[in-house]
């Protein structure tokens, strides 16, 4: 059990009042005070940026000058914050009961019932790139049925803060420890299940795929839980527009099926998927999370870590 540290109460009970504060801003105030913030942050906050800029230059090498990358990079952190700040307000986007005037949806929700009609659940995928908190919002205010799968925030009081903010708009959280139950208690009741498996999460079973030119590693569990439980994956995003509006943006469905040889369906499937990341993440550089080293993972470091197991076993 982590030791109990006193800092943190005085630390949440800060974000707390902030949030607050914010609540009494109009909307567009709070949105350009976060684009503020994020940009004086990315001056003054040198580890992010130089992350950042790192990154982008691994994914793009000469494909872009250094002013169109420092130009992507400045509007990183603005953009998470912006995120940061309209999942805060998601109490107030509830009392209304419906999707909020600034979200753009088109016949999305009209094509995801249509999904739902087979009785086989739904899974959409999305990436930490717009406003990934309120895609899963909206589905919820719109009366679907559904739940994500998050990471459990290891400092109580701020775990109940997320998971109430969520569930103010009708979103449950699943978190990853419990998920494999849950996930297919979900589906088999016709349910949503949002996943962002977008990240370098080498604690899972994962394959390298190409992302950006570069082997990535990648989970395989939204795949095979397609397979096992019939239900389609949905890459899905809520994009931000000029003006403080956001876009729901659906791709292809993509049905799994583990014909001929079950692992190169897997990565076949994979790569599937993350293509329709990569094409989403290079229409909208600026709004992905490129602070995260998604190329952690190498195939070198991967073959280590095994050799080290067997000597060690």
């Amino acid at each position: 059990m982590a030791k109990k540290k006193p800092y943190r109460f005085i630390v949440y009970l800060a974000a707390r009042a902030g949030a607050a504060v914010l609540a009494l801003l109009p909307r567009r105030w709070a949105l350009a005070l976060a684009r503020g913030v994020g940009y004086l942050g990315y001056f003054l906050v040198s580890s992010q940026r130089t992350k950042i800029l790192k990154n982008l230059k691994f994914a793009y090498g000469e494909e872009k000058s250094r002013e169109e990358i420092e130009g992507i990079a400045r509007k990183v952190l603005g953009n998470m914050l912006q995120t940061a700040f309209d999942f805060l307000r998601f109490t107030q986007f509830a009392r209304s009961g419906k999707v909020p005037p600034f979200v753009e949806t088109g016949e999305a929700f009209s094509f995801c019932k249509d999904i739902l009609q087979e009785g086989k659940g739904l899974i959409i995928m999305t990436a930490h790139m717009g406003n990934w908190e309120l895609l899963a919002g909206i589905f919820g205010m719109q009366g679907f049925t559904g739940a994500v799968v998050g990471r459990r925030i290891y400092y109580e009081p701020y775990n109940r803060w997320i998971v109430g903010l969520r569930g103010s708009v009708n979103v449950r959280t699943i978190y990853r420890d419990q998920a494999v139950r849950d996930i297919h208690g979900q589906l088999k009741q016709n349910g949503i299940v949002g996943l962002l498996p977008d990240q370098d999460m080498d604690n899972l079973r994962g394959v390298f795929v190409d992302f950006f030119g570069h082997p990535a590693y990648t989970s395989v569990a939204p795949v095979k839980l397609a397979m096992s439980t019939g239900a389609p994956l949905l890459p899905a995003f809520l994009v931000r527009l000029p003006g403080d509006r956001y876009k729901l943006v659906i791709g292809k469905p993509i049905r799994p099926k583990s014909e001929g040889n079950r692992d190169e369906a897997v990565r076949k499937y994979t790569e599937a998927w993350m293509r329709c990341f990569e094409e989403m993440i290079r229409q909208y550089p600026d709004q992905w999370a490129w602070m995260h080293d998604r190329w952690k993972t190498t195939p070198q470091k991967l073959a280590s870590q095994k050799q080290e197991e067997v000597r060690v076993s």
